[in-house]
C-alpha cells in the first residue's frame, strides 16, 4: 500500500506527462518548452526536470501515444468480431481478416504505427532522432518489439510459408526493417500513411517471399 507522499509524487508524475503529450501534440516539439510544461501544470520546473528533460518527455508520451493506438485498434477489431468467436492467431490488430498473402497480413499488424507516424510527423520527427542518438530507452525495442515481432512470427508460419527454424530470424529481419522505413519516413516528414504503408508492403514482400 503506498504512503499518501508516494501516491502525491505518482499523480504528480501523471499530471506532468499528461500536460507534456497535450503540449506536444498541440505546439509540437520545438514549440514545447520545459516551462510552458510546468506552468500549464501548475508545478515547478525542478518537478518537471524530476520526471524527465525534454526528450525523455517526449520519448514517453510518443510510446503512450503507441500503446492509445494499438489498443484503440485492438478494440475496434473485437467490436467488429462476432459474439464468441475468437480472433484468428494471424488477426492483425487493424482489423484485416486472414485473406491475402504474407506480405498483405504483416502490413495489416503495422496499420496502427504507420497512423500514428505520419498524423504526428514532427513529433514521429523528433521521436526518432532522440532515439537514433542513444541514451533513451523506448517501447518501441522493448515491449512493442516483443510483441511485433511475436506476430510477426505467427503470420509467417501460420501457412506454411517459412520454416520454424528460421522464423525468428525473419521475422527480427521485418521489424528491423518496418522501423528503419518509420524512420526514414519520420525524418522525411512523410505524412502519407498510404504511401508509408506501400514502402512497407515492398520490404516485407522482398523478406517474405510468400508462395501463396
Amino acid at each position: 500500500m503506498s504512503t499518501p507522499r508516494v501516491e502525491v509524487k505518482r499523480l504528480t508524475h501523471s499530471r506532468v506527462v499528461d500536460v507534456a503529450a497535450h503540449l506536444f501534440v498541440e505546439k509540437g516539439f520545438a514549440g514545447t518548452s520545459i516551462r510552458g510544461i510546468a506552468q500549464a501544470a501548475g508545478v515547478s520546473v525542478g518537478t518537471v526536470m524530476s520526471v524527465g528533460d525534454k526528450s525523455a518527455l517526449l520519448v514517453r508520451v510518443f510510446d503512450l501515444l503507441v500503446e492509445a493506438e494499438v489498443a484503440e485498434r485492438s478494440a475496434a477489431v473485437d467490436q467488429a468480431r462476432p459474439a464468441g468467436t475468437q480472433r484468428p492467431a494471424f488477426a492483425d490488430i487493424a482489423g484485416t481478416d486472414a485473406g491475402g498473402n504474407c506480405p498483405d497480413r504483416l502490413v495489416g499488424l503495422t496499420a496502427p504505427l504507420v497512423a500514428l507516424f505520419t498524423r504526428h510527423d514532427e513529433l514521429a520527427r523528433a521521436y526518432a532522432s532522440i532515439l537514433i542518438s542513444g541514451g533513451r530507452e523506448a517501447g518501441l525495442f522493448s515491449d512493442l518489439a516483443t510483441g511485433l515481432t511475436e506476430r510477426f512470427r505467427t503470420v509467417i508460419t501460420e501457412r506454411g510459408c517459412t520454416a520454424e527454424e528460421d522464423a525468428a530470424a525473419r521475422a527480427g529481419a521485418l521489424y528491423f526493417a518496418f522501423v528503419g522505413l518509420l524512420f526514414t519516413a519520420a525524418a522525411g516528414g512523410t505524412s502519407d500513411p498510404e504511401a508509408l504503408s506501400a514502402d512497407v508492403r515492398g520490404a516485407f514482400g522482398a523478406i517474405c517471399a510468400c508462395p501463396e
